[in-house]
This record gives structure tokens, C-alpha cells and sequence, in this order.
């Protein structure tokens, strides 16, 4: 075969390509969904139907490496922070990749309200997003709105990694799995609170006791008064809308009485604390 002719043929196989790829997608853009398909476990929904508290392992260190060891000690979920935590975008999908592996769903703190930063994280496999610095009825709309598919929202398809999280089609699935997260830690979320919990497409909310004792107090107590009347307030409002709540503990003093008051999820300090907490326990027990 001469020159002309390879080439001719290596432009007829591209565009052969071209038209399945693009029929590939169309197909699966249309797929209805099917009821009969096996689907994966939602952990957060499941466990709020029994009622039962899950335990969020809060990851700020971000080394996909720690993960297994989270997993095998039993925490049911990860959230991974990339508002406070270490690493960019590569590092999060190497924890995705990780917690997946381990069986953990994983949720995504993404810096800030940014559709772009919240489609990348679902796009590479979180199942939800917290979203930190929500002051108002409209930011947590225009957060939801990001998370979710049209109708109801306007994130862009390339589930590249997501659609591997659930059996039969995504796109068509993703909307009623993929957890919307505004953070309420701020005194106008608190302000706007009912209005919150009435959009469609607010899955959970996260109560951010240290950023709100800030915002109530002008100073970092989580154990002020004000903090505490909203917890009690969140918690309350939550459970008459149906959605799930999430909250951060600092320790374990604070979270027990959380986890008996009914919150859906409770998270217990960061890796970076459990680390330090154990270097330094460590070097205490060599040198008494």
C-alpha cells in the first residue's frame, strides 16, 4: 500500500471512530433508567432511614495511603477538605480512588461556591458535596444548581469517574444519589435557615459549630450559649424537612452528646489532630 492510500485509509478509520464515539454518547445520554438494575449502596440515605449516626472520617492531610487504614478501623465515610486541607485536584481523586477501593462513600469540601470546583469533584466520583461560606438562601441555591442535572439543576455532563459509583446509567440515577451539602456557619444561613431547607435538591447540611461561634459570638467558643441554641435550632429544623444532618465535633467530649441527640453524621476532629494527638501520646508514654 503507497503513502496516499495508508493515509486515506487512517482518515477513513478516524472518522469511523468519530461517528461511534459520538453515537456512544448520544446512546447513553438517552438511556432511561432501569429499575431492574442492581444498585449500589447509598450509605448516607440508608443510614438516615434507620436512624442510625455515621461516623465522617475528616480528611485535611489528604494521602490516599491513610485511607485504607480509616476504612479497615471501620469509619463509615471520608470527607475529603480542599478548603482547609492539603493538595489540589489530584490529590482528591487519588483519596476518590482510595475510598472507593476501601468501600467508604466519600464526600468533597470544595473551597468555595464555585460550579466549576463542585462539578470536578462529582465528575471525579464524590458522591456529595459540603460547600463552606453559604450566607444566604440564594448561595445555596445557586450551590444545588451546580450539583445537580437538569431539570433541577445545571451541572455539566463528564461523570469521567463518576458513573463507575453506580450500576446501570448515571446521568439518569444521579440527581436522587449525589448529596447537595451547604455548610451553615454563617450568621445569614442561620438567618435564611428555613428558606435553605426548602430547596429542592438540599440533601444535608453541614453545621460548622467553630466558623458560626465566630460569626454569633466574635470569638472562636464553640461552647457559647449562642452556638449551642443553634445547633439545637438546625438539628430540629432538619428533622421536620427530612434532611440529613451533619455536623463537625472538635473531640470526643464534644461529639457524644451529638451523636445522642440524633445527628445523622458526626465528624471527630481531623487526621491531622488524630496524628498529632498520637505522636504526642506516644512520646509521652516512652518518656514517663
Amino acid at each position: 500500500m503507497d503513502v496516499v492510500a495508508r493515509v486515506r485509509c487512517a482518515v477513513n478509520w478516524t472518522r469511523i471512530e468519530y461517528v461511534i464515539k459520538r453515537a456512544i454518547v448520544e446512546i447513553e445520554m438517552q438511556i432511561e433508567p432501569d429499575n431492574s438494575e442492581p444498585l449500589v449502596e447509598d450509605r448516607f440515605r440508608q443510614a438516615s432511614r434507620e436512624g442510625r449516626a455515621l461516623f465522617c472520617a475528616w480528611l485535611t492531610i489528604n494521602s490516599p495511603s491513610l485511607i485504607d487504614s480509616i476504612g479497615e478501623a471501620g469509619w463509615d465515610s471520608i470527607l475529603i477538605d480542599q478548603q482547609h486541607g492539603l493538595g489540589g485536584h489530584d490529590a482528591m481523586v487519588g483519596c476518590l480512588t482510595a475510598a472507593k477501593a476501601a468501600g467508604m462513600p466519600a464526600l468533597v469540601r470544595v473551597a468555595n461556591n464555585d460550579p466549576g470546583l463542585v462539578g470536578r469533584a462529582l465528575d471525579g466520583g464524590a458522591q456529595g458535596v459540603v460547600c463552606p461560606l453559604i450566607n444566604s438562601a440564594e448561595d445555596a441555591q445557586r450551590f444545588v444548581r451546580a450539583v445537580k442535572y437538569p431539570p433541577l439543576g445545571a451541572r455539566s455532563w463528564g461523570p469521567y469517574r463518576a458513573q463507575l459509583s453506580r450500576s446501570g446509567n448515571y446521568v439518569s440515577q444521579a440527581n436522587g444519589w449525589t448529596i447537595a451539602c451547604p455548610q451553615i456557619e454563617t450568621r445569614g444561613a442561620l438567618d435564611e435557615l428555613d428558606d435553605i431547607l426548602s430547596i429542592e435538591g438540599v440533601d444535608m447540611v453541614c453545621f460548622g459549630p467553630n466558623d458560626l461561634s465566630a460569626a454569633l459570638t466574635g470569638r472562636f467558643d464553640i461552647q457559647a450559649r449562642e452556638v449551642k441554641e443553634a445547633m439545637s435550632l438546625v438539628l430540629g429544623k432538619c428533622r421536620e424537612r427530612s434532611v440529613m444532618a451533619f455536623i463537625f465535633a472538635n473531640d470526643m467530649d464534644y461529639a457524644r452528646p451529638l451523636i445522642d441527640a440524633g445527628w445523622n453524621m458526626v465528624a471527630i476532629g481531623t487526621d491531622a489532630g488524630w496524628f498529632a494527638a498520637a505522636a504526642a501520646n506516644r512520646l509521652k508514654q516512652l518518656t514517663e
